[in-house]
């Protein structure tokens, strides 16, 4: 999936930025390329083509690096699971939970307990408190196979968490007699079935501020290029 428009906005802002601390013409549209590419390790023919999640964010983490705004920023550049964790942590906490909460009373005993012991928790030294979300991490897991005895690549911790927490949560709602789309519209969620194929919001996009004039004039030479509004402290996904 490619960038969104609010992500779009969010790293042509940031661009207009580094342009300006530059001195590079921000309606330079092979360089605006050339240096996209080169942060994302691979060529683009638009900016349009960044993918929505992981590329999104490192591409302004990579951004706010040249701006010298923030630490965070490097070490995401430098290791690209930072980002990939904090999306699969807010997929679970805002598509998952509100779902289980409607058939679990205690949902966050519920998680830890499948954490704990997917982990092994007790069984290594550690503080004697539950286990959260914030203790699993986004980097692929290596164990040796035992079919093969080889060593084998598995899914991160996050990445097994989501996977169970949605074969459970889809075992519950079956039990309960609940459609996708009833649990969803319970749950305060929007619904993608085919009696809900309404867009996901209304974004009404700023036009650009005046206090830009360079990003500003360029608009009309490059389609890649749009309003400028605040930038995100991370990437609008």
């Amino acid at each position: 999936m490619t960038i969104t428009e609010p992500q779009r906005i969010a790293i042509m802002q940031l661009w207009g930025r580094v342009c300006k601390e530059r001195g590079w013409k921000t309606s330079d549209k092979m360089l605006r390329l050339a240096k996209f590419s080169e942060l994302l390790g691979r060529p683009l023919a638009s900016t349009n083509d960044v993918e929505r999640l992981d590329e999104c964010t490192k591409l302004m983490s990579g951004l706010k690096c040249l701006l010298g705004i923030s630490v965070r920023a490097g070490l995401e550049v430098a290791d690209p699971t930072l980002n990939q964790a904090r999306v699969l942590r807010n997929t679970i906490l805002t598509d998952l939970v509100p779902c289980l909460e409607l058939y679990i009373a205690d949902v966050a005993g519920f998680m830890a307990a499948i954490m704990e012991d997917k982990n092994r928790w007790w069984k290594i030294e550690r503080p004697a408190r539950g286990m959260t979300l914030m203790d699993l991490d986004a980097k692929p897991v290596i164990r040796t196979d035992r079919t093969t005895g080889e060593l084998r690549e598995f899914p991160s911790q996050l990445k097994q968490m989501l996977f169970t927490l949605s074969a459970r949560l889809n075992e519950k709602r079956k039990s309960a007699g609940d459609s996708v789309h009833d649990m969803r519209t319970r749950a305060g969620l929007v619904c993608a079935c085919a009696r809900c194929q309404n867009p996901r919001s209304n974004l009404v996009v700023p036009a650009v501020s005046a206090v830009d004039p360079d990003l500003e004039s360029s608009i009309q030479a490059d389609p890649d290029l749009g309003a400028a509004v605040p930038v995100e402290s991370e990437c609008p996904y």
